[in-house]
């Protein structure tokens, strides 16, 4: 069985460093939509790094046309139908039920990362943009984060713990999948 295994979580919950080291050691693909998201504020002209650009043109892809939003994303890694794939940075779980139908005959499984505040709060204080995290954390983007993608997931993991130990526990859960 092929799968399209996607990742969500908070910000700070290691959701891409987690997912791109998962793709690596399963050999698959990955595409993120956060990923997406700079290249097209790039190609604008805009600054990749803004946050609030980020998710303000993330929420308008949402709104305007989910599943071209999700097509897009899934087009720029390179997933095709059938392939064993990881997407990084589902926020609503009105996507996610668009991934599942665009994946198949893959089949699509949603990793939730959970962190506690504190440990989201750590991470965040290293990036350059962390100023922002207060702001950023209440965004209408966010919103799902707490309660609805959690509850929809395949598998909540605990991501408060050394990071090649939620490696490994995604990775051993994802090949249990298979």
């Amino acid at each position: 069985m092929s799968l399209l295994v996607c990742f969500s979580g908070q910000i700070g919950s290691g959701k891409s460093s987690v997912s791109a080291a998962v793709a690596e050691a399963l050999g698959w693909g990955r595409t993120g939509f956060g990923d997406f998201l700079r290249a097209e504020i790039a190609r604008s002209g805009g600054d990749p790094t803004d946050r609030r650009g980020l998710q303000d043109l993330g929420q308008q892809r949402v709104e305007s046309d989910p599943e071209a939003f999700c097509h897009d994303v899934l087009d720029a890694g390179g997933f095709q139908p059938g392939d064993d794939f990881v997407a990084d940075g589902v926020r609503h779980a009105a996507i996610f039920r668009i991934l599942r139908v665009l994946a198949a005959p893959s089949t699509a499984r949603l990793l939730f990362l959970q962190a506690s505040d504190t440990a989201r709060t750590a991470r965040v204080k290293a990036r350059s943009d962390h100023t922002d995290f207060q702001r950023a954390a209440g965004h209408r983007v966010e919103g799902e984060l707490r309660d609805a993608l959690p509850e929809q997931a395949d598998a909540v993991i605990d991501a408060d713990r050394p990071f090649g130990d939620v490696v490994a526990d995604c990775v051993a859960l994802i090949r249990s999948w298979q």
